[in-house]
Formats: structure tokens, C-alpha cells, sequence
């Protein structure tokens, strides 16, 4: 696993921001992640950026390339803004997951700050990685994690990369 802070060039980043949390941005909802019967969230909210070998979203090639760049990706997988809303989540939150079953990279890019986060699990130990804007976390897509809600925002925005 690897954190970087201050991942995306500052006026790059808050464009980014404001195009997904500020401005007419589509989002549309998603069932919970109850893979495993361990959560208690009722969903979130997604915009594909890219998906099923197709990008999605007019916001590609200028936003989106140049993340995809500086990941070092091959190829893209899935690319997708979450909103999650901290009242969708019960106390457990949601359960833990792998984005694809197969072998690829992942990376979370947080668009916010907040006391929510990332919760993974490895080695049977759990770590938290919280929501700070600008950072990404990169790990292994067999690394089993969950969304945690926060409890001093309404809402957590981010960024997910399934990536080769």
C-alpha cells in the first residue's frame, strides 16, 4: 500500500473539486456493498468516468488521463466518483470488498476531508486510512477494504481507479 498526500497539482485538484462536488454533476445511486453480509449501508452514489471498455463521461480526457498518467496505469478498468452519504451508513458501514477479482491496482483519490475513510484489511489487522482531500492511496486489488462514514461531514467524495 501506498499514501501519497498532496497527490494532484493544487490547481488541477481544485478544478477537479469543483467540477465533482460543486457544479450540475450527474450522480446515480448504487445498492449497498453488502458482499459479504457483514455491512449495514444503504448505498451510495457513482458517476462513471469509464466502465465496460468505454469512457462515460465528457470530463475524461481532461481530468482523468492525466490521473491515469500519473498512476502509471496501463490501462483503465473502472473509473468512478463515489459520494457517499454519511446518513446512508449504520454503524457497521460497509462491508469489506475487492473492487475485481482479478490482479490489477486500485487507487482511492479523496476529494474531501473528514473523519471517514478507508478501513482495509491485511493480515487480519484493520487500518484506517482517512478522507484527506488531495491524497490517493494505491494497493493491490486483493486487499479487502470498506468505506467508513464520517461523522463531521454530510457527505465523503472520492475518486476510485481500477487500473492495469
Amino acid at each position: 500500500m501506498k499514501i501519497i498526500k498532496n497527490f494532484l497539482e493544487y490547481d488541477f485538484f481544485i478544478r477537479l473539486k469543483k467540477l465533482v462536488m460543486e457544479s450540475e454533476f450527474s450522480w446515480f445511486q448504487r445498492k449497498n456493498m453488502d458482499y459479504e453480509g457483514d455491512g449495514d449501508d444503504m448505498g451510495y452514489f457513482t458517476h462513471s468516468f469509464f466502465t465496460n471498455n468505454m469512457i462515460n463521461c465528457n470530463h475524461y480526457n481532461h481530468y482523468i488521463t492525466p490521473i491515469l498518467h500519473k498512476l502509471k496505469a496501463k490501462a483503465p478498468i473502472q473509473v468512478r466518483a463515489n459520494l457517499v452519504p454519511s446518513s446512508f451508513y449504520g454503524k457497521k458501514g460497509a462491508a469489506f470488498h475487492i473492487d475485481q477479482e482479478y490482479k490489477c491496482k486500485n487507487a482511492i483519490l479523496y476529494l474531501n476531508s473528514c473523519n471517514g475513510g478507508t478501513e482495509f484489511k491485511i493480515k487480519d489487522k484493520i487500518k484506517l486510512v482517512k478522507s484527506e482531500e488531495n491524497k490517493v492511496v494505491i494497493f493491490n486489488s486483493n486487499t479487502y477494504h470498506r468505506g467508513v462514514k464520517s461523522t463531521n461531514a454530510d457527505f465523503r467524495y472520492l475518486i476510485n481507479f481500477n487500473y492495469f
